[in-house]
């Protein structure tokens, strides 16, 4: 009998190794996959943009003079042949937040699909279904999962802290058709309860009670005032890698137009 019992433990913890083994295996994958393909739509853009910068040296006079010739602004020309759903391009200085942004018509489809379309525990950086990239909401919301290494929305944490939000004060964020610098004004971690994803509101009275509230959560203080006039950026991912629960890091900021 003790034989037995031996002989079952023996194959209970190979089976526990294996299993934890092949997990740590599908852990380490993901980050690899994620990076190699990060480095590879980074490098289109970054290519296709110093093309552009030559082409307007030697054939225009002006940056308006180049734009003008596309309903599309060419830097993205490169990325659409490879993925007709890329809809814009957010990144933050001295981090590892440069990624291409998607759309699809659910905030499911890119949870798990990178810039390709092919199945991927990372995701995308994607923008919420009802946004619309040509003429941007009251409220644009961007998802995308908190890699422990930093990339996509894995430096978004490091918003709560006041010195590392007064480093990073401005988010670029070029969509299709225009470019903008994101003032950082509120940083937070909340939980789902808290619907900070409303994207239109029913007048001006009712987006400055929401943005009294986003300020009164927010761990930072930017002193950045938003208007009625005003459009904000809102950049949400679970507190937790890829793991989805009902907590959430929040960073937002006030759109001005390059």
């Amino acid at each position: 009998m003790k034989k037995w019992t031996s002989k079952l433990l023996t194959c209970v913890y190979l089976a526990i190794f294996l299993y934890s083994g092949y997990a740590l295996v599908k852990y380490f994958y993901t980050y690899y996959e994620t990076s190699k393909a990060l480095k590879e739509v980074q490098s289109i853009y970054e290519e296709t943009l110093v093309t552009i910068e030559k082409e307007a040296d030697v054939s225009l006079t002006s940056t308006d003079d180049l734009l003008a010739k596309y309903t599309i602004r060419p830097q993205f020309n490169e990325l659409l042949a490879v993925n007709d759903r890329i809809v814009g391009w957010i990144s933050v200085d001295n981090t590892k937040l440069n990624n291409p942004i998607l759309q699809a018509d659910n905030n499911d489809f890119y949870l798990n699909r990178n810039f390709k379309d092919r199945e991927s525990r990372a995701g995308s950086v994607f923008m919420d279904y009802r946004n619309d990239a040509l003429d941007m909401n009251r409220n644009t919301i961007l998802y995308g999962h908190a890699m422990k290494n930093g990339t996509m929305f894995g430096s978004l944490k490091n918003y709560l802290n006041q010195d590392y939000a007064d480093a990073h004060r401005t988010i670029y964020l070029d969509t299709l058709y225009e470019g903008y610098d994101i003032e950082v004004f509120a940083a937070y971690e909340t939980t789902i309860d808290f619907y900070y994803i409303e994207t239109e509101f029913n007048s001006n009275d009712d987006f400055l009670q929401f943005i009294k509230k986003v300020q009164t959560r927010s761990t930072i203080d930017m002193n950045i005032d938003i208007g009625p006039d005003d459009k904000i950026l809102t950049l949400s991912t679970c507190k937790d890698s890829v793991m989805s629960d009902d907590h959430r890091f929040v960073v937002q900021g006030r759109l001005v137009k390059r």
